[in-house]
């Protein structure tokens, strides 16, 4: 026994070591300038990879003028450059693509497992203790979760550790797209993504000083990293005089515990902000209004999640239901089906067969990924089922290209609970994916108005699907590709734009932090206005 404990102990000494050794040689290997040749190699791998699986690849950009920009960039690397470098370089070839769910991302550096046991242990980052709004060319702090409450929202960021919001834009804004020719999604990917290009310009610190332009002053705050505070446990006294209280009110806790664990399932549960992704609430004021929050439609057993919603829509009689995409980046595309189901009162399809390159193309490029080498033994035995799932799923047209069968593009039949009343749907750019497919199926509906401002996501379709990441071979850049044109029933002829509102209003910085809805406003007067 105590040499097989000797030897764990040995085992467990030797892979920490290896593995802070290879988290070193890593780094200085990212730090180092990559051969000419090399570069040259990762340019043409990733265009040989675009033209062999990315579907409606000139959808947005032709051909010669695709290949035009990666032979130029073939003269731009005429010097050995680092990764970090290569990626401005390339980054915006990508870009032109103009195919929201492509990105490339810069390299990251590793950090050892120590230090990431400290930096859990010390808590949030200074960065990542505010939520950014990027609005008219300035970002704004619109949430406080640091113990410094002098920061108030609203306030303007001016600079940290001097770096000013506006060049960091400048410097990143052509390696940002949306789905076509909209602009709204750009704002909001900005917005979300300040922090992550913020840390590949300085990396991770314990403190950072913000410079904030707070009512007409500048001043400055040294944040410093939000360590969690200490749960404290109450011991229970008496517990033996009192013992019978005790256990009923333990196994009151535990029952209420495994009810809160039950509706997190079902409904989904954003543990950043503490609330549940699918949320439906009735207003005192009217009574036959409701409103549908879906923050994603990723997260939740979505078919009992709408079963119950509106089978409780119905038994309360509601007349006005408004559906709340603002923000919702999208997810699954059943989910958005089965959704569909009981917002009409007719069988449907939303979705064409989607375009893929070849019965072969879904064969996820990088699936072993960050993946631990101890589970390729299960991965061997259960890809090649996936495999032959797609491979048969896959079909070849007359005109030689191929299509996939979704699931949004087999006749569904509606809901028999289905809601019968008025629509009102909130938009926005940060209205992405899956989200867009349920607008622009809607769009087609004469009972529904949208309200908000330009979805971020196409009205016609998007390439995503499935969106392996890859990582280019020399530079080892992460590079996130669709795999699946994937185009609604509902077209518009408005070339690569998003979902239009039929009433534009767009929430300021001031209105946000005020907890004022402007848009929310407006459907309940307008509803208001209508009854009367």
């Amino acid at each position: 026994m105590k040499i097989f404990q000797t030897f764990c102990i040995l085992f467990l000494i030797i892979f920490l070591f290896s593995n802070c050794t290879s988290v070193e040689k890593y780094n200085l290997k990212l730090s180092q300038p990559i051969s000419v040749a090399k570069l040259q190699k990762d340019i043409n791998y990733t265009q040989n990879k675009l033209e062999k699986l990315y579907p409606n690849l000139y959808g947005y950009i032709s051909k010669e003028k695709l290949n035009y920009k990666f032979d130029s960039i073939r003269k731009v690397v005429s010097k050995p450059m680092t990764s970090k470098e290569f990626y401005f370089v390339i980054s915006p070839v990508i870009a032109t693509i103009r195919q929201g769910h492509m990105t490339m991302s810069p390299v990251s550096k590793r950090i050892s497992k120590k230090e990431a046991k400290r930096l859990k242990k010390a808590g949030d980052g200074p960065l990542s203790q505010f939520g950014y709004e990027w609005q008219n060319e300035k970002l704004y702090i619109i949430k406080n979760k640091s113990k410094n409450k002098t920061i108030n929202l609203g306030v303007e960021v001016v600079s940290v550790n001097e770096i000013k919001p506006q060049s960091l834009y400048e410097k990143y804004r052509n390696s940002i797209t949306s789905d076509g020719f909209n602009t709204t999604h750009i704002r909001k990917s900005f917005s979300k993504r300040y922090v992550n290009y913020m840390t590949n310009e300085i990396g991770i610190n314990d403190s950072l000083k913000f410079v904030l332009r707070q009512n007409d002053s500048i001043v400055t705050q040294v944040v410093s990293r939000n360590k969690p505070s200490k749960k404290t446990i109450t011991k229970v006294k008496n517990a033996i005089k009192d013992s019978s209280k005790v256990l009923v009110k333990r196994s009151i806790d535990k029952d209420k515990l495994k009810k809160e664990k039950k509706l997190k399932k079902i409904y989904g549960y954003d543990l950043t902000n503490k609330e549940f992704v699918k949320s439906l609430r009735f207003f005192d004021s009217d009574s036959s209004v409701a409103v549908l929050r879906i923050k994603n439609f990723s997260d939740g057993k979505f078919v009992i999640a709408y079963k119950t919603i509106f089978d409780s829509i119905y038994k309360k009689n509601i007349k006005t239901l408004i559906i709340d995409v603002r923000d919702n980046p999208g997810g699954r595309v059943a989910d958005v089906v089965k959704l569909y189901s009981y917002l009409t009162d007719k069988n449907y399809i939303l979705l064409q067969p989607a375009n893929v390159t070849s019965k072969t193309s879904m064969w996820k490029t990088g699936v072993f990924r960050n993946t631990p080498k101890l589970v390729y033994p299960l991965l061997a035995i259960g890809y090649p089922f996936y495999m032959g799932f797609s491979y048969f799923r896959t079909t070849k047209n007359a005109d030689g290209t191929f299509q996939y069968k979704l699931v949004g593009s087999k006749t569904k039949k509606y809901a028999t609970n289905n809601f019968k009343g008025k629509i009102y749907v909130l938009i926005n750019g940060g209205s992405f994916s899956a989200s867009c497919i349920l607008a622009s199926s809607l769009k087609s509906n004469p009972n529904v108005t949208f309200v908000g401002e330009e979805t971020g996501g196409s009205f016609n379709g998007t390439v995503a699907g499935i969106t392996p990441v890859v990582d280019l071979p020399n530079s080892k850049i992460p590079w996130r590709l669709g795999l699946m044109n994937i185009k609604t029933i509902n077209q518009t002829e408005i070339f690569g734009r998003g979902v239009f509102p039929d009433v534009e209003i767009i929430q300021t910085v001031e209105e946000k932090i005020k907890n004022i809805d402007p848009e929310m406003n407006w459907i309940l007067n307008d509803n208001k206005n209508k009854k009367r």
